[in-house]
């Protein structure tokens, strides 16, 4: 199928399904009003925030800020690409799925994935029938057993051995019909220096297959069997591998992940595979390297993470920097504090499985786990001591929208430091002032609690989010709002493209409720769009209320200009230019046209 006709079929099916019953497979959803609410399946959340408009097609949330169509949801829910989630949605609505013709370079490039993939599966095979029967692996196979590993769990996540000799697996692939590009271009062989011929990447280490989502091996990791360098040696990044995306073991924990709602992230492959073992088997690993805002948003549906990185001071670091990035997604953080050991391999080894799964019980909240890391690696004995403390535990109280839970961790912290509240309190209130964070904090001089509230939005954003609405609405006025505004007057950059975007539909007769407009947002005007059309406007009297938008974003145009070039004319004026008189006069000029609109 030509790339119009997969458009058209794409928008066929857009117009055809109904968002409000697809998102009900998966979200209980209530009418009230116009819209459809529930809590959203993106976050952890008690109250709806989640609103779907079935007449625009849309879906929204006020607390995580996701959005989008139905071709979203869907690859947001089922951590599809959009092709995936095309088929998905046919099959839901039983319409047969026409092949897109793809171009040459696609087509190569399908061509490759699948090369790649069939030399890492083979690989794969390669390695386990290493481990499992040959006599060189006998090392291998002890230092296995005596870690633990049984052989259901070498045959659950296939588990290998790469030979030290040289090029085992270049010869074992190169009879199988692989390529020696392929296997280099797959992170499996290096070139040799003189440019003749590879040799094997991995020799005499235990693999690790990574693999996707769908159970595909994607990579591999190899650790050595005695204490020389690297540790582990992973995979290179390929066309199929990318390790800011890929989590060891969630092909086989999403099913329990989505069950729990929880997802446990450790840091190394043992200790998935010791978690597993355990009977906790919606474990997943970040692949020894940070938590990725990536790795986070592929654990699909879940509510809460859980981090039982290593207790030494880098897994805290690392525990640290991976809390920061879960709390983007607005998803509830816990921490398992593991009280021996270094990490949950070597616990479950020591104490069972029992005792770990008493530990994800357990589990400290984020400001919990931050103070006692705090009190751990910070000698409070001191003034300093104690300034630092609370330095950094500000920012986690400042995260929290409770005013009971902050009030009890500003005890907490104030008992285990030996100062006064208020001292916290204060720290508080200018830390947010500071930041200018999007919540304002009162705390009253004898008062013990923190009242929150939300950000307001200010004249100048929602009559710019209006006047879209407006467009949107009623496409006949496009063309009086094109010449009244340009879009320099539009402020924020998402809602200046979003105009330029429905101006261009306009002019070329589209509807902009087609895939093919929204596609040319991006993904962060896409966002705010799908809240403008979520907006509840009341629409009374259409014609005034365009023209008081217009002047509003005109007004804040214009003195913004006008400060500019009042500013600019001063400068000039003093390193002696006489070019400032020109920047006077615009000054002047936009000056009265800001007094005229006043007048009007």
């Amino acid at each position: 199928m030509k790339d119009k006709d997969y458009e058209d079929f794409v928008e066929r099916l857009r117009a055809e399904s109904d968002i409000v019953s697809i998102i009900s497979q998966y979200v209980p959803l209530k009418k009230k009003g116009k819209n459809y609410w529930g809590c959203c399946p993106f976050h952890n959340e008690k109250s709806p925030s989640f609103s779907v408009t079935p007449d625009k097609g849309f879906f929204y949330c006020f607390g995580c800020q996701s959005g989008g169509n139905v071709f979203t949801f869907l690859m947001k829910m089922e951590n599809m690409v959009f092709p995936e989630a095309v088929k998905l949605l046919a099959n839901k609505l039983n319409i047969p799925v026409p092949e897109r013709e793809k171009t040459e370079k696609e087509r190569q490039i399908e061509r490759e994935r699948v090369t790649l993939f069939r030399a890492n599966e083979l690989a794969r095979d390669f390695f386990y029938a290493c481990l499992t029967k040959t006599n060189f692996a006998g090392g291998a196979r002890k230092y296995l057993e005596h870690r633990g590993i049984t052989q259901e769990a070498v045959k659950q996540f296939g588990l290998g051995f790469a030979p030290p000799a040289w090029d085992k697996l270049v010869n074992g692939l190169s009879t199988r019909g692989i390529q020696l590009e392929t296997m280099i271009k797959a992170g499996l062989a290096a070139e040799r220096n003189s440019g003749e011929g590879a040799y094997d990447r991995f020799r005499n280490r235990i693999m690790f297959p990574i693999c996707d989502l769908r159970g595909r091996v994607v990579g591999f990791g190899g650790r050595v069997l005695d204490d020389s360098q690297p540790k582990y040696l992973n995979s290179p990044e390929t066309l199929v591998f990318n390790k800011r995306h890929i989590l060891f073991g969630l092909n086989l924990a999403d099913k329990f992940i989505r069950e729990t709602g929880q997802a446990i992230v450790v840091e190394g492959y043992m200790d998935v595979i010791a978690a597993h073992s355990a009977g906790v088997r919606n474990t997943v690993a970040s692949l020894g390297t940070a938590f990725t805002l990536e790795q986070a948003k592929s654990l699909r549906s879940v509510h809460e993470i859980v981090f039982a990185y290593d207790s030494d001071a880098a897994g805290q670091n690392a525990t640290l920097r991976a809390l920061e990035i879960a709390k983007k997604l607005g998803i509830t953080i816990k921490v398992i504090a593991i009280p021996d050991g270094k990490d949950p391999d070597e616990y479950i080894r020591k104490h069972g499985a029992d005792a770990f799964k008493l530990l994800v019980t357990e589990s400290l909240s984020l400001v919990e786990y931050s103070l006692r890391s705090s009190l751990q690696t910070i000698d409070y004995s001191t003034l300093e001591g104690k300034v630092a403390v609370v330095s950094k535990m500000i920012p986690v109280l400042a995260s929290l929208d409770n005013a009971v839970e902050i009030n009890e961790y500003i005890t907490q912290t104030s008992e285990a430091l030996s100062i006064d509240e208020s001292s916290i309190r204060s720290e508080l209130r200018k830390y947010l002032n500071i930041e200018k964070k999007d919540r304002i904090v009162n705390v009253g001089k004898d008062s013990s609690a923190v009242y929150l509230k939300n950000r307001q939005v200010s004249p100048t954003e929602q009559a710019e989010k209006t006047i879209i609405r407006f467009m949107c609405e009623d496409m006949s006025i496009i063309p009086y709002i094109e010449v009244q505004l340009t879009l320099e007057d539009i402020q924020d950059e998402r809602r200046k493209k979003i105009m330029k975007s429905i101006c261009n539909a306009y002019n070329m007769e589209k509807n902009i409720t087609d895939i093919s407009f929204q596609e040319t947002l991006g993904e962060e005007a896409a966002l705010e769009f799908s809240h403008i059309m979520l907006m509840d406007i009341q629409l009374t009297n259409m014609t005034q209320m365009v023209d008081d938008c217009i002047k509003k974003i005109r007004l804040f145009s214009l003195k913004k200009l006008y400060e500019e070039h009042r500013l600019r004319a001063d400068e000039l004026h003093r390193m002696g230019d006489s070019s400032f008189l020109q920047e006077l006069a615009e000054s002047q000029r936009i000056n009265d046209e800001i007094t005229k609109l006043h007048q009007s």
